[in-house]
């Protein structure tokens, strides 16, 4: 699912960063409260809900990208 979510910021020219948690200890310290999916834009936590391109968009349009 990240997949499409990283092409579509490519294609808006924006930023995107996935992280691929892998073992227990990682998720131990990950900064996200759920460590399936979590969205953060400039440190700031924004969901755990996979995404959909409609609801991405949404945010990336929130937050002016």
């Amino acid at each position: 699912m990240f997949h499409l979510l990283e092409e579509m910021a490519k294609v808006r020219n924006d930023s995107f960063k996935a992280v691929h948690i892998q073992t227990r200890e990682e998720a131990r310290n990950a900064p996200p409260p759920f460590t399936t999916f979590s969205l953060f834009y400039d440190g700031e936590f924004i969901t755990h809900e996979i995404l959909s391109e409609k609801k991405f968009k949404k945010i990336l349009t929130s937050k002016g990208l």
